[in-house]
């Protein structure tokens, strides 16, 4: 199977979530993000595609503005330890049942492992995609503060392979500073957020505790009451650490590791 051929798995999904009624749950509606994207439905208009890799392999192509928003969303993924097994974004298709087409006709959405995240009703992370997945991919803000990509697992019947844009073609400049384990301005990695970072947690004492204790203040500046920045990690520091990751709908466990360490960085600038 070449690259440019779409899987079988993504040809006739078994649900599809975007029959649903999604837009409560959506920051741009349904029917407003087909019109922002128009130009590149099924390849019709003047919008045009580029042959982008995501984990390593073509996905069918995404629009040329939405480039850096792929390339956020790999890598906040990758920084949450999810790693794919099959992907696929471009697929010119009706919505399963109506007359509308499918967010895929203009590569604006991705389907993650369809096998592992299968569509269904229940719990939301009954698949490969975990919280911490999720919770990274839904921190990418554009340079507007909006967020870039929603999740068809939050829909009422779970579709958890389905990621879509939430935003138009004019609004994809990626704020890389909200992107677990992004990038600076100059295109570089944050060398604070390698994978094979240490778990900080009680009892710690270090320059990087004192760092993070910092991103805390910067999220919530009534954060740390009584130790603040002291670079020692306390029971103060575990309690406000766990409410930062209830935030974000991570585990509460009060330490500082992969998602927890990249969105501390994130969001408490």
């Amino acid at each position: 199977m070449g690259d440019d051929t779409i899987p079988p798995e993504f040809l006739e999904p078994e649900g599809d979530a975007e029959r649903q009624d999604p837009d409560l749950v959506l920051e741009t509606a349904t029917a407003t993000l087909r019109n922002l994207w128009r130009e590149w439905m099924c390849r019709r208009g003047d919008g045009t595609f580029t042959d982008v890799e995501f984990f390593g392999r073509r996905i069918g192509g995404v629009p040329t503005p939405a480039v850096d928003a792929y390339r956020a969303l790999e890598r906040a993924l990758h920084t949450a330890g999810y790693r794919p097994d099959s992907r696929w974004a471009y697929n010119c298709r009706l919505i399963e049942g109506t007359d509308q087409p499918s967010l895929h006709s203009a590569g604006i959405a991705v389907d993650i492992d369809p096998d592992e995240n299968p569509y269904s009703e229940g719990d939301p992370f009954a698949g490969k995609i975990g919280p911490d997945h999720v919770a990274a991919a839904l921190a990418i803000r554009n340079t507007d503060g909006a967020r870039v990509w929603s999740w068809g697992g939050h829909w009422s019947k779970p579709d958890r392979m389905h990621f879509q844009l939430d935003r138009g073609p004019a609004a994809m400049d990626v704020d890389w500073r909200t992107v677990p384990g992004g990038e600076d301005d100059d295109g570089g990695g944050d060398t604070d957020l390698e994978e094979d970072e240490m778990v900080l947690s009680k009892g710690m004492k270090s320059p990087a505790v004192k760092r993070f204790q910092e991103c805390l203040l910067g999220w919530d500046p009534k954060a740390l009451p009584k130790d603040g920045a002291d670079g020692i990690y306390g029971s103060e520091t575990v309690d406000w650490v766990g409410r930062f990751q209830a935030s974000f709908g991570l585990e509460k466990n009060g330490r500082i590791d992969g998602v927890t360490a990249a969105l501390l960085v994130a969001h408490g600038k």
